[in-house]
């Protein structure tokens, strides 16, 4: 038989515990054991546990938001089809899939909905090594650089962009778009006519 070793931990933690433990059907002896049996398992396998479960909650957010994964080279395989076959309705198509994205922010409970769009956007655009969006009090600028971005996939992109910031009240007053850069700037629309 294994001997038992107390510790000390903070008593609104030791409480969640007991809750989860009970709600599994466990003891909390049982529930602290693969507690702490699962820390070894992601020490050992090179895991940080902290990193497993932020990239959990990426998951879970993209899934909610209607994401799905799909090999890269077949994404950009089939924009571009879309893109030669229907120009102007694959556009329009995304940028519509971007007005829909960001209304589901702007209607969401969270404190900064712009906020929650961008941290959850660069989190989801893991095929783009630079990624950056920066928003200031009036305006918002937006660089993304990826050579593996084909051109129609750059240009889609840029149109769903471009219905995210319409959305969140911006309007594009500055764009540069080439096969895997775009680069825009946009500012809110009320100062564009006051």
């Amino acid at each position: 038989m294994s001997k038992r070793k107390t510790f000390v931990a903070r008593e609104d933690l030791t409480q969640r515990i007991s809750e989860m433990a009970k709600r599994r059907g466990y003891s909390l002896y049982d529930m602290v054991n693969e507690v702490f049996e699962l820390t070894v398992k992601a020490e050992d396998s090179g895991v940080n546990l902290r990193n497993a479960v932020e990239e959990h909650a990426v998951l879970k957010t993209a899934k909610e938001a209607g994401f799905i994964l799909c090999q890269e080279s077949l994404w950009y395989d089939m924009t571009e089809l879309a893109y030669k076959k229907a120009k102007a309705k694959t556009l329009k198509s995304w940028f519509n899939a971007g007005v829909w994205l960001a209304k589901r922010y702007v209607t969401s409970e969270v404190e900064d909905p712009f906020e929650a769009f961008k941290r959850d956007l660069e989190a989801f655009t893991w095929n783009a090594p630079e990624f950056n969006i920066e928003k200031t009090e009036k305006q918002v600028s937006v660089r993304i650089i990826s050579s593996r971005f084909p051109e129609s996939y750059t240009l889609l992109y840029e149109a769903f962009l471009e219905g995210v910031l319409e959305t969140f009240g911006y309007k594009i007053v500055d764009k540069e778009v080439e096969r895997g850069g775009i680069r825009l700037k946009a500012r809110k629309e009320a100062d564009e006519r006051g």
